[in-house]
């Protein structure tokens, strides 16, 4: 059975593992490779503890599998910021579990009306949950300039503008 279950210390060693993991996928995704240090990933941890934030972990039968983080940047929307499942325990569903859960979290904290999450543009299994869930409406979009050197070479068409991704 996957349930949210919220963050407390006795979960750090194994969260700090997933962050670093977490962030090390995105940087594939991005052609940078390359490992994020424990320093970071527990800067990360500090924030993502701090006040407005909240972050579960992902649980399947008691066994941590990810973590899912939310963001209340005030307003009537809250961010699902991170969701992470351990690669062993992903396509089982999980993610979809733990976003519904989360949601339904928001909804009771009251005065919320929308819920947003983040996508990497290449993380195409992500955007494909995220449709199936309900996630229908383009509401920020956010473009990027690489202060050095670009190597990305994929590109994807959006309202008539040519970006890499």
């Amino acid at each position: 059975m996957i349930q949210l279950v919220k963050y407390n210390n006795s979960y750090e060693a194994v969260i700090i593992d997933y962050i670093i993991e977490f962030f090390s996928f995105h940087l594939l995704l991005n052609e940078k490779g390359g490992m994020p240090e424990n320093k970071q990933a527990k800067e990360n941890l500090a924030l993502w503890t701090s006040e407005e934030h909240e972050l579960y972990i992902i649980s399947e039968n008691n066994l941590p599998i990810g973590f899912l983080h939310i963001w209340y940047k005030g307003g009537n929307v809250a961010w699902i910021e991170d969701v992470f499942v351990a690669e062993k325990y992903r396509g089982k569903g999980a993610g979809g579990i733990a976003i519904s859960q989360a949601e339904q979290i928001i909804k009771e904290k009251g005065g919320y009306t929308a819920v947003c999450i983040d996508v990497v543009p290449r993380n195409l299994a992500a955007i494909g949950l995220y449709q199936k869930l309900g996630y229908d409406i383009l509401s920020l979009i956010t473009v990027r300039k690489e202060l050095g050197e670009n190597s990305r070479t994929e590109t994807a068409d959006f309202l008539g503008y040519k970006f890499r991704i």
